[in-house]
């Protein structure tokens, strides 16, 4: 038998039925995360340098045609090792190719092994008989780390020849994956013969010389250097220019990417599947209501939600170790103004894990400077962790009295938290070992020890003062 719903319950369970929908349509066009509106500029945060020099090791390198009688491989092995000894602070790893590439050493902070294995390169341990730099090139990428936030720099040690494999693919991987590639050109435009089989002196000979042109467009088109080997000053130009890639701390691109709108999506469909499950339970209800209600609960929450999810978004890439990839987000949370000093403060805990000492506390005092226009009870907790966090950095860094006084400030934002005082008394201490230790005059080292305790006798007369005291009892017995 056919029950008919009344006209009421009838409109409740359209209604409901059509947000449901709407939210399976709003989840849908969420996963596809649509991009329009205006574009903004993405800056992105590099720090250190990884570089793999990719030396070419054929039997074309052998050729004594470079400046002053030495072979290319040589010519180009001097600067490779120039660089190597000259640019610290970077890591350094090895590929070599002959037919194929073959990745020798891994990156390394120890510049001793590069240089080792650079003096006793020949090159007579390769197999094959053709030059293929698409291999090597390819060898080289790999090596780099996904994860690093340094640049990524590849030292192409090379005359150009390249008579296997596709040079074109190799470069436009570099391209694609923000690789550098810096050409060494090593040899002479002229060239020299080279028998095409040295076991038969009467083979025919071919003249070998260096590409000059192919090399100048590797390093132009990955954005890189090109360097003439047999110049007197290629070792030093190679070095300045990765030392001024080494100490980049921050590099912001010309890239542009429309605006990403899948919170907006995802925040509409939870809307609507709440109101889908809502409308039944309603006495009555009217349609035109309900959707002016729901156009203005799309209004605020794509106006104020937008800057809290970016820093959630943050907060989790930080939490997985993923602190390149977080520093975006980060800094696009910079531009809502809520959510401004926290973005600052994660920027801070980001640089720190970096080892950026410097940059981290920029970033704290940044996020303190905008929590001014706030009164001294809100945001209390961030007060806190940008002091003591400061403190942290100041104390790892051995400057004793800045610790010690981030630490005040930080329990002046919360008296209560006990690393602080821990913390602040550590500081005072190494701030006394550190007169001591410096044969200061006793006087000096007196006023030192003021320092330590006046803190400590302040905050003690604070809590005594601060005490409500009961009246006494009154009491007819012995007053002992």
């Amino acid at each position: 038998m056919k029950h008919k719903l009344s006209k009421e319950l009838d409109k409740k369970a359209k209604t409901s039925a059509f947000l449901f929908y709407l939210f399976l349509a709003l989840t849908i066009i969420a996963a596809i995360c649509p991009r329009w509106g205006t574009d903004y500029s993405v800056s992105e945060y590099r720090r250190g340098l990884d570089a793999v020099f990719a030396i070419d090791v054929s039997r074309s390198m052998d050729i004594r045609d470079a400046q002053g009688g030495i072979s290319r491989l040589e010519s180009g092995l001097s600067a490779a090792k120039t660089c190597a000894a000259a640019v610290s602070g970077a890591r350094f790893a090895a590929a070599i190719g002959r037919g194929r590439g073959l990745l020798a050493v891994p990156l390394t902070w120890d510049n001793e092994a590069v240089l080792s294995f650079l003096e006793v390169l020949d090159g007579s341990s390769m197999s094959g008989r053709s030059t293929n730099l698409e291999s090597l090139i390819d060898e080289a990428a790999d090596a780099f780390q996904s994860s690093s936030p340094a640049r990524k720099v590849i030292i192409l040690i090379s005359d150009g020849e390249a008579l296997s494999g596709v040079l074109g693919n190799a470069v436009n991987r570099c391209v694609k994956d923000g690789i550098i590639i810096n050409a060494v050109s090593a040899g002479s435009d002229e060239g020299r013969q080279i028998q095409e089989n040295s076991n038969d002196p009467e083979s025919a000979a071919v003249i070998s010389r260096r590409e000059s042109a192919v090399m100048r467009t590797i390093a132009e088109k990955t954005g890189g250097v090109y360097i003439d080997a047999n110049r007197s000053d290629a070792a030093q130009s190679l070095s300045a220019h990765l030392l001024s890639i080494a100490r980049e701390t921050g590099v912001r691109t010309g890239r542009k990417e429309a605006k990403e709108r899948r919170t907006l999506f995802i925040i509409l469909a939870l809307i609507a599947y709440g109101a889908s499950k809502f409308i039944p339970l309603l006495p009555r209800f009217k349609i035109r209501p309900l959707l002016a209600m729901l156009a203005a609960m799309m209004f605020i929450f794509s106006a104020c939600s937008e800057s809290k999810i970016l820093l959630i978004e943050a907060n989790y890439l930080a939490s997985r170790g993923r602190y390149d990839e977080a520093i975006i987000p980060y800094q696009k949370a910079l531009n809502y103004e809520d959510s401004a000093p926290y973005a600052e403060y994660g920027l801070g805990l980001t640089f720190y894990s970096f080892d950026e000492g410097v940059s981290a506390l920029n970033r704290f005092e940044s996020s303190q400077k905008l929590l001014e226009k706030f009164s001294p009870a809100e945001h209390r907790e961030l007060r806190f962790r940008n002091n003591y966090n400061s403190g942290v950095v100041f104390f790892e860094e051995g400057d004793f009295h800045s610790a010690a006084d981030s630490f005040k400030n930080a329990l002046r934002a919360d008296p209560r938290r006990i690393e602080a005082k821990h913390n602040l008394e550590l500081s005072l201490m190494s701030i006394i070992r550190e007169a001591s230790e410096d044969n200061r005059p006793e006087q000096q080292r007196q006023e030192t020890k003021e320092y330590l305790f006046g803190y400590l006798r302040e905050q003690e007369q604070q809590k005594w003062k601060s005490r409500e005291w009961s009246p006494e009892e009154k009491t007819t017995g012995p007053d002992y």
